[in-house]
């Protein structure tokens, strides 16, 4: 099986495992999501949706830094778009750690904690793809004798 395929099957897995998780939260995390008004996540088909727009939109960023971005800069994007997604893990792990979310039931925190960690491992793949890959090509200015890339 292809690489390309194999990944995106795995992220559509995880995203329906996550989306399954969000959607099922025991009795007082359902009475949380109508108080608080989470309608995203109120039942599977909208927690599904909203896990894969997410999901989507982060894997269709990273495909047009891969496409458009030189070697640097695409680098220092994805390791900002990868802090981010850590720093999110540590604040819903902090979130979901005090007692009011603790009793939603152990697969809502889990599938809370879960496109954190999605978004962390998507990121974290395309910044190690981009730190191992080799420059596009490198143009050589004889007069200069200094290289650099540039963009196909």
């Amino acid at each position: 099986m292809n690489k390309k395929v194999s990944s995106l099957l795995l992220l559509l897995v995880l995203s329906v495992t996550d989306a399954y998780l969000l959607a099922h939260p025991n009795l007082i995390g359902k009475l949380g999501v109508m108080v608080y008004k989470h309608v995203y996540i109120r039942n599977f088909p909208r927690a599904l949706l909203t896990v894969l727009l997410v999901v989507g939109i982060s894997l269709a960023i990273c495909e047009l830094i891969r496409l458009f971005a030189d070697r640097k800069p695409a680098t220092i994007f994805y390791s900002w778009l990868l802090g981010i997604a850590v720093f999110w893990f540590g604040y819903v792990y902090l979130t979901f750690s005090t007692f009011s979310y603790r009793i939603t039931g152990k697969a809502f925190i889990y599938g809370a904690h879960l496109l954190p960690v999605i978004l962390a491992g998507l990121f974290g793949r395309y910044l190690i793809k981009q730190i191992l890959s080799k420059p596009r090509y490198v143009e050589v200015d004889p007069k200069e004798n200094v290289s650099r890339d540039t963009p196909s």
